[in-house]
């Protein structure tokens, strides 16, 4: 079986990216375009493709025999989903050096290619890719594309040198569920029945709108705290009330996780329990959220099944978000653990960038721009510690600023914050 090593180059501009879109959105959007290809076969010397659609699926189709072939890519979600839904191509097997770091060094360092790559000493990573913001195939001078090409033949071969390194020993059972993983997500086979998600997003908002109804308040009332909490005492309740671990002072404990707010949907009276099932139904429009996202997909295709191999400390899968934002918690047990945001737990403490501190519950609020410099992923207006201070993740990437560790909880912290538990119980 012959191993292909491949990394696809494709068009993204400010509107139209991964940290606005999911992967499987990105790439079935008629806005999609190969740029290029680098493509390693076996140990030859890896080559750039680069031309039109035609070129690029004539290359991919007809030199390569799939059937006989394994292809090797470092996130293989992406480049084997353009392979499969853009080219009909599905190869014999699907490696991945990502999912392979995450099952050999822990969930708590970081598996980009860079950092990868950095780790083992094998290469440097370019970034040749920013420059390439907003520019079509035909927007790129001859050199810019020149040195596009080598920025991704470069690519392919610190993808080509890992797996070298981490295959040796690597259990084949494992690489086997690394091939099963992501083949729910490149070879989809669930059909969405959009007209079932329709009706059902439909009964959805009317359910809440009666909700509001029934309690004789508009939206805006239930939306603020302080008219919140008067609407609660009119019905003889109390607001519940908590310490803000942000301010210190005392606040509505008016939050979805909050012990408080979860007994006044038991309380006795039926009215109290509407009201406080409205203020859940207006804050969270989630199910409302999700069914429009499935019936959006049903539009496009089938459903992938976007499943993380390893993407927990236990072995466990995990989810996939449009922004997967890592932060740094401390758990019950101590443990200094870096968490995609929505697995952060209710008694984790977080890293604030001085302190571990408590927090109020994960909360959606919508979707925000992320983007990627130096290993570190997050919003454009995330602040982080680098060579030229402290300054924003946007204004490090423009100004090519190397991103220092001086943003991780150092142990004085780490032991602050289990002296905290302690004093607190929690």
């Amino acid at each position: 079986m012959d191993l292909i090593t491949l990394d696809m180059e494709t068009f993204y501009s400010k509107e139209y990216s991964l940290s606005k879109m999911t992967t499987e959105e990105y790439i079935r959007d008629p806005r999609f375009q190969v740029i290029g290809f680098g493509i390693k076969v076996n140990s030859n010397a890896t080559e750039w493709v680069t031309g039109t659609a035609k070129t690029v699926l004539s290359v991919l189709r007809n030199e390569i025999d799939w059937g006989n072939s394994a292809l090797l890519a470092h996130n293989m979600m992406f480049d084997g989903a353009i392979m499969s839904w853009r080219c009909g191509i599905q190869p014999k097997a699907l490696f991945d050096t990502l999912c392979m770091s995450r099952a050999l060094y822990g969930t708590e360092v970081s598996h980009s290619l860079k950092a990868v790559s950095e780790r083992h000493g094998i290469g440097e990573k370019g970034d040749e890719v920013v420059r390439a913001l907003g520019k079509r195939r035909l927007d790129f001078t001859p050199q810019e594309l020149a040195a596009y090409g080598k920025y991704c033949v470069n690519d392919v071969d610190l993808c080509y040198k890992l797996f070298q390194i981490m295959s040796k020993g690597f259990p084949p059972k494992e690489m086997r569920l690394i091939d099963l993983t992501l083949r729910m997500f490149t070879d989809p086979v669930l059909e969405i029945d959009a007209e079932h998600m329709k009706h059902h997003l439909a009964a959805t908002q009317q359910i809440k709108e009666d909700l509001l109804t029934s309690v004789g308040v508009d939206k805006k009332e239930l939306m603020s705290n302080p008219k919140f909490a008067e609407l609660l005492k009119q019905f003889g309740v109390t607001p519940p009330m908590k310490i803000s671990p942000t301010t210190g002072k005392s606040t509505y404990a008016f939050a979805k996780i909050d012990p408080g707010l979860k007994e006044l949907q038991e309380h006795d009276d039926g009215r109290v329990q509407t009201l406080v099932a409205a203020r859940l139904g207006t804050k969270s429009t989630l199910e409302e959220s999700r069914t429009q996202r499935f019936i959006d997909i049903a539009s496009r295709g089938k459903l992938p099944a976007p499943i993380r191999y390893y993407a927990a400390h236990t072995g466990r899968w995990g989810g996939c978000l449009v922004a997967d934002t890592l932060i740094t918690t401390l758990d019950i047990t101590g443990t200094v653990v870096e968490k995609a945001i929505t697995d952060v737990l209710p008694y984790d403490l977080v890293w604030d960038g001085i302190e571990f501190v408590r927090h109020e519950g994960v909360v959606f609020s919508g979707y925000s721009e992320v983007i990627e410099w130096d290993g570190v992923r997050g919003t454009e207006d995330h602040v982080v510690f680098t060579d030229a201070g402290e300054i924003s993740l946007h204004d490090a990437m423009q100004g090519a600023h190397r991103i220092t560790s001086g943003d991780s909880p150092d142990s004085n912290a780490v032991d602050a914050a289990m002296q905290y538990r302690r004093r607190n119980k929690v």
